[in-house]
């Protein structure tokens, strides 16, 4: 997985914000998954576009990280969530 990689939530997976945190459920598996402040951030940016690389540099604007830190965070989340069926690839 790279930041030129596009992702989306599948339609199997309901999400909830609640307060600055987000919940997800696979509700084909039953996975749950829960999101802090930043892991919701890069969900919501996400859903907007689906591209890593926007979301990564608006958070660069947002958030007081080194680049390559915030690209390895988000690259492993973005691996960890897609190992799940909480996110899948677009082409």
């Amino acid at each position: 997985m790279t930041l030129n990689d596009n992702l989306r939530i599948p339609d199997g997976v309901a999400t909830r914000k609640i307060g600055n945190e987000t919940i997800l459920l696979n509700l084909e598996t039953g996975t749950y998954f829960g999101l802090d402040t930043v892991g919701s951030r890069f969900l919501e940016l996400l859903e907007r576009n689906g591209e890593i690389a926007v979301a990564h540099r608006t958070m660069l604007e947002e958030f007081d990280v080194k680049p390559e830190i915030l690209e390895a965070d988000l690259l492993r989340l973005s691996e960890a969530m897609r190992s799940k069926g909480l996110l899948e690839a677009v082409s």
